[in-house]
């Protein structure tokens, strides 16, 4: 074998254990597995390797030679993250979203951008050859401004998906991280063109920003045409795979953003193909390996060194962004008339930065050579922070919005233990030769109702025309509803029963209000009841989907949704172990 593919391939190897190690202890310091396959590639990187002065466990060969599959994977989360621009999802929140984000963007921007202007023009200092001290501030506020809008895209769906997070926050944190990154795309390269790109104007600017999304574009379209012909779920594996590795390979040969192509390829497809979600589905049966290696790889390539470059500079785009995300999305929430929930919790769910921060420095690194390097440096260094810490605060969010189950949150802080582990394995070998099985595993239904259910949920308001409320089911994946008055009292459930029959009656359709349709009669439960109750109401009324959780001090309390698919999930997951 070849010394240089004998160097890919133990690369390889050496990554997928280092995930293995770093998932796990992840899990043990009660941290997301997105942290800690970061940490396990830093620790197995040449920039770890040469600030301690060890051997190297990974060459910087075999990381370029890998790059490819980050790539790969870049490009499936984006386009994932792309079609959360569907207009199935813009017009749920019309106009507000757009306000939300603009709103977090512009604060983040114009604070970091001002903070760092004021420090180097009277603290640092740094002067820039061919331009003055103002100028030079002036073009690092710029640069360091539009860049620190992006949100890494890869750790925040991934963290999601970990835990399992679901409702209306989660669906709008990923509707912004997109338009977030659009936003920031977009400014960076209508600045970049002005100040610095030798071709600047704006047939290059419109070319730059047009082309993407039109290439993109294009090939959403005939994907979606192409898997109408298909029917297996392999299939729908390679067209997505194929689909955007076309997408990113073309773009890069044309000199184009391939991060704003596989967005709007995503944008494209969800909102062309019936079989979005079948496609997506089956994506997600063997995407999740090429994540974990791409969140390895990017921790291999951080830049311990850079670190200590940072400087004054650095610590203040830290601080600005992090203050900007928070205050910028509180102030969007409150513009755009979002819950209180929104409010509180999303600006932490925007923290993280990675890759597309890196991608736009490094490419005004070579536009700019002579001011580019000192921005590149500021921001890998503060990515170092933003990477590891930002998981965290996606977490810290999502589960402070209650849209964690917290069942899934005492799994990751209730790991088996390694002699658990040894009995059990002992104890399966021992069945598969025919001796008697050894003990059962505790009774999943002792668990609570509470450690199961969604804390924050959709409700409808009171007064919700017959109309508006057809609007917003169609928008919903669930076909239950909790109303609730103006104080936030539950008042009872909708389902689809009562709307079908109106379907019939449009005389009757306008005159209607959600109360009008709430039923009282719904089989409520209280957090603190064991989930075998909630089973057995199961197994007597099939028709019920979802429990409304009641607080028994506080009737008119609606606390959560539990429902059925969670409560099924508790049992089947105990019984996978076995």
């Amino acid at each position: 074998m070849p010394a240089d593919s004998f160097q890919i391939i133990y690369a390889l190897a050496i990554i997928l254990i280092a995930a293995l190690v770093g998932g796990r202890l992840a899990t043990l310091c009660r941290i997301p597995r997105v942290t800690g396959y970061l940490l396990a590639g830093l620790a197995v990187g040449p920039s770890f390797a040469d600030f301690f002065r060890l051997p190297q466990l990974i060459s910087t060969f075999a990381l370029n030679e890998l790059k490819l599959i980050s790539d790969i994977a870049l490009a499936l989360i984006l386009m994932n993250i792309g079609a959360q621009l569907r207009t199935e999802n813009l017009r749920r929140w019309k106009q507000r979203i757009f306000i939300f984000s603009l709103t977090e963007a512009a604060i983040t921007g114009l604070l970091v951008g001002f903070s760092v202007f004021i420090i180097n023009q009277f603290m640092v200092q740094q002067i820039v050859a061919s331009l003055s001290l103002t100028q030079t501030s002036l073009f690092f506020a710029l640069f360091t401004g539009t860049i620190s809008i992006a949100t890494a895209p890869a750790a925040t769906l991934m963290v999601i998906r970990e835990y399992e997070a679901e409702g209306p926050i989660t669906s709008t944190v990923l509707t912004l991280v997109s338009l977030n990154n659009l936003i920031s795309v977009f400014a960076f390269s209508i600045v970049a063109q002005i100040l610095v790109s030798a071709d600047g104007g704006i047939t290059a600017i419109i070319y730059k920003l047009s082309m993407p999304l039109l290439l993109g574009g294009f090939f959403g379209f005939i994907m979606s045409l192409w898997a109408q012909r298909m029917e297996l779920p392999s299939e729908h594996k390679i067209l997505l795979l194929g689909g955007v590795t076309a997408v990113a390979v073309i773009s890069r040969m044309l000199g184009l953003e391939p991060l704003l192509s596989c967005m709007a390829l995503g944008m494209v497809l969800a909102d062309s193909s019936p079989r979005w979600h079948r496609l997506v589905k089956s994506l997600n049966e063997v995407d999740y390996p090429l994540y974990v290696i791409f969140f390895v790889l990017a921790g291999a390539n951080l830049h311990i060194e850079t670190l200590a470059h940072i400087g004054l500079l650095g610590v203040t785009y830290v601080i600005a962004r992090s203050c900007g995300k928070l205050a910028g999305a509180a102030l969007g929430a409150r513009l755009g008339h979002f819950g209180q929930r929104e409010q509180s919790w999303i600006g932490m769910t925007l923290l993280a930065q990675a890759g597309m921060a890196i991608g736009l420095a490094a490419t005004l690194s070579k536009l700019w050579p002579e001011g580019g390097k000192l921005v590149e440096t500021i921001i890998l260094g503060s990515v170092v922070i933003f990477e590891l810490f930002g998981p965290l605060a996606v977490r810290f969010g999502l589960v402070k919005a209650g849209e964690v189950p917290l069942l899934s949150l005492l799994r990751k802080r209730a790991p088996q233990s390694g002699m658990e582990g040894l009995h059990d394995v002992a104890n399966h070998f021992r069945n598969n030769l025919g001796l008697p099985a050894g003990r059962k595993l505790q009774d999943p239904g002792d668990i609570l109702v509470r450690h199961v259910m969604r804390h924050n949920v959709e409700t409808i308001h009171h007064g919700t025309p017959f109309q508006e409320l057809l609007r917003v089911i169609a928008h919903s994946r669930y076909d239950r509803f909790p109303v609730v008055d103006d104080d936030q009292n539950f008042i009872g459930i909708i389902n689809y029963t009562e709307i079908r029959n109106l379907l019939f009656d449009q005389s009757l359709s306008d005159l209607l209000v959600a109360r009008d349709l709430a039923s009282s009669s719904h089989n409520s439960i209280p957090p603190d009841i064991p989930l075998r109750e909630a089973l057995k109401t199961l197994q007597k009324k099939r028709n019920i989907s979802y429990f409304p959780v009641i607080d028994p001090e506080e009737p008119k309390k609606l606390l959560g949704i539990l429902s059925q698919n969670d409560v099924l999930a508790a049992f089947r997951r105990p019984s996978l172990d076995e």
